[in-house]
């Protein structure tokens, strides 16, 4: 519809998951990279959790697209099964005969199929999208699966994929054994102000179009709009090219996404982001109009109270002082205590910023466990 009005050579912003217009933020790089060295040093178990609309599928193909020939992939995608219906599935995956056959006689023939592929240097992969929907005693049983092992290693490596409650399902108790078994364990984060913008100039830079179409005012809100999140800010553009087009604007401003918020009746959240922005110092002005000032018999009250507090405060502190004198008088001078420079705290990334073709960092002794 707004494709030749703008020149574009394909829909930029598109719902489905379109591997060309793949923007790779450092986060999502981290992952992949950890996901594939899990692999390369036969992780039994590795884990990827995100939120809706943060890319995790997009990953996992883009994984699937970097493996050696010799790793043979089943992905399942149905998670609301239990582990004979997975069985099932997995093994029709691996174009193994199952007719008839209970879950015992499953689980031998799968082993059988497992230590077929390690004779010849070959790994089976088992990726399970959606995995937040597994039930425990579902998952308890996959953990058994890892129990499968040749010369020291797992004969089957599996991916568990999910929202974030997947993360909190597997510290549960009963999870321990599996939780002990996994090897990496990886978000995918939202993107950041920064990386939006250059995910929405990827994206149309993609479709045919460099020159700037949106403002970066209009990037911005978007960004706080969508949290960050590649298919609320797909969504989120594609309608504003819709009205864009509709209204003959050859750039796409603030104004426009305002209007699109109010069409698609976004709920924009209230908890700070990963990257906050920091508002406008009026943007709550209308609100702080409409409330009520106190009384002067509540104001005197409480500045009544303030005062009292403060004396209590300034006749305390003058009690300390004179007992510290007394105390360091008696006991003599006291020793010299050094006490350790604070360091500046930063928030540790979840990942360490590393290309998926670099080697992976080495921690000092002691400081890593399973």
């Amino acid at each position: 519809m707004y494709k030749d009005f703008y020149g574009f050579t394909s829909s930029p912003f598109a719902l489905t998951a379109d591997p060309q217009f793949l923007y790779a933020s450092e986060n999502y790089q981290d992952c992949l990279f950890y996901l594939l060295s899990g692999l390369a040093q036969d992780e039994g178990c590795l884990v990827l959790t995100g939120e809706i609309g943060t890319g995790k599928t997009l990953l996992l193909h883009t994984l699937v697209q970097r493996l050696d020939e010799n790793i043979q992939v089943a992905f399942v995608v149905h998670s609301k099964l239990n582990t004979l219906d997975i069985l099932q599935y997995v093994s029709q995956e691996l174009r193994l005969d199952i007719t008839g056959q209970s879950k015992a006689a499953l689980l031998l023939h799968f082993k059988d199929l497992l230590l077929t592929h390690a004779g010849k240097n070959a790994k089976v992969l088992l990726i399970i999208d959606e995995a937040h929907y597994l039930a425990v005693d579902v998952l308890e049983e996959l953990q058994l699966l890892t129990n499968f092992e040749h010369a020291a290693k797992p004969l089957l490596h599996i991916i568990l994929v999910g929202q974030l409650p997947l993360e909190a399902t597997l510290q549960r108790p009963e999870l321990t054994p599996l939780s002990q078994r996994i090897g990496a364990n990886c978000r995918l984060l939202p993107l950041d102000a920064h990386e939006t913008t250059c995910y929405i100039e990827h994206r149309l830079a993609v479709a045919g179009v460099t020159d700037p179409l949106f403002t970066s005012a209009a990037m911005q809100e978007i960004f706080v709009c969508s949290r960050g999140i590649p298919r609320v800010i797909n969504r989120l553009c594609h309608v504003a090219l819709v009205l864009g087009f509709t209204d003959a604007a050859r750039e796409i401003g603030r104004p426009i996404i305002t209007q699109v918020m109010q069409g698609l009746n976004l709920y924009t959240p209230d908890t700070p982001m990963r990257h906050p922005t920091r508002h406008p110092r009026d943007a709550h002005r209308g609100d702080a109009i409409r409330v009520r000032r106190p009384r002067r018999v509540a104001l005197g009250a409480g500045l009544v109270a303030l005062s009292l507090l403060g004396a209590g405060v300034v006749l305390h502190s003058a009690l300390a002082r004179r007992t510290l004198m007394e105390e360091t008088t008696r006991s003599g001078p006291r020793p010299l205590v050094v006490l350790p420079q604070s360091p500046v705290f930063r928030e540790p990334p979840i990942l360490p910023q590393s290309p998926v073709f670099r080697e992976p960092p080495i921690l000092p002794q002691g400081t890593y466990s399973r």
